[in-house]
């Protein structure tokens, strides 16, 4: 019991801390690390040439879309949220299940509205692709 001290290996402190990289006595330095599999970080070259598609797979271009369509139907919608967030917390609802079960409402009341939204989006959609490419905005010079 020479060599040793009376309180190795008992309580806080004893011996070499772990993880503070001095070792915990057996000559291992710690825990071995896997290897890192990610790719090395480009340096300010910039980002890397996007892949080509596959052979004979190539998307459409999509048709510009006129957003001022969608903005009575979104304004509707968002009124309808905000009517149903206020009863709720009037009601003195938690706030975040205010919000949530007011998303849920909104979401189902206005159902019929978002079908609704979505022709006219189509309908715009399509009315952008009838377009001449000479004008894309479709008014006259």
């Amino acid at each position: 019991m020479r060599g040793i001290p009376p309180d190795a290996g008992v309580g806080i402190g004893a011996g070499m801390a772990r993880g503070n990289g001095k070792g915990n006595g057996n000559g291992n330095a710690g825990p071995k690390r896997a290897r890192s599999t990610r790719t090395p970080v480009r340096s300010a070259g910039g980002a890397p040439p996007r892949p080509k598609p596959p052979a004979g797979r190539t998307r459409p271009e999509p048709a510009p879309v006129d957003l001022r369509v969608q903005l009575p139907y979104f304004a509707v919608r968002i009124a309808v949220l905000l009517v149903a967030l206020a009863v709720l917390l009037i009601l003195d609802v938690n706030p975040i299940l205010a919000v949530l079960s007011g998303l849920v409402i909104a979401g189902v009341l206005t159902y019929p509205l978002g079908r609704m939204q979505r022709r006219a989006a189509d309908r715009a959609a399509d009315r952008a692709a009838d377009r001449s490419p000479e004008r894309p905005s479709g008014r006259p010079e």
